[in-house]
């Protein structure tokens, strides 16, 4: 048990001076204005950023977009009472409209310029995806969303593209916000 403390705590300092040592030749490598270091960073790591961003995208919108998730995962076979479903229905339909006003509020960080018309294309198709989800929900009769999931589709078909083109895996934003 000690063993295993004691290595731990070794790999915790080795871990440890290899950041510290990251940040120094960060700040060696980014003298100058702070343009300039702008600048070294966005060459530096744009994978970094933008997994961040990306994360960021999913946060965003899983804040807000449970109960259109609980709505969209009714097991049809056993349904809730006509009561339950209208109670789930209407927060559904107030969840996407919520998470389309979270989405329109996610800006591209700068250090993506390089791929701000594809992320925006995204954006603005994730938001109309949960647009339309919205107005779907709030319609009489069947809830029907094969345009809206089309439609987002789309958006992540971009923010994939975007993944692959800075060397990071492609990933479906649709997994990361279906829970």
């Amino acid at each position: 048990m000690n063993d295993e403390k004691t290595i731990i705590a070794s790999l915790s300092l080795v871990l440890a001076a290899c950041t510290e040592d990251e940040e120094e030749k960060k700040v060696t490598t980014t003298e100058g204005t702070k343009s300039e270091e702008t600048t070294s960073k966005e060459k530096a790591n744009p994978a970094g950023d933008m997994m961040k961003f990306y994360l960021s995208i999913s946060q965003s919108i899983n804040a807000v977009d449970a109960e259109l998730n609980a709505y969209e995962n009714i097991d049809l076979e056993a349904p809730p009472e006509a009561a339950e479903l209208k109670k789930m229905r209407d927060a559904a339909k107030t969840a996407a409209a919520n998470t389309a006003v979270k989405v329109e509020e996610l800006e591209v960080p700068a250090e993506l310029k390089d791929h701000q018309e594809t992320i925006d294309s995204a954006l603005n198709k994730l938001q109309e995806a949960y647009t339309m989800k919205a107005d779907a929900l709030a319609a009489e009769g069947d809830v029907v969303l094969d345009e809206a999931n089309a439609k987002f589709e789309e958006a992540d078909a971009e923010l994939s593209k975007v993944l692959k083109e800075v060397g990071l895996a492609e990933s479906s934003i649709a997994s990361e916000v279906a829970q």
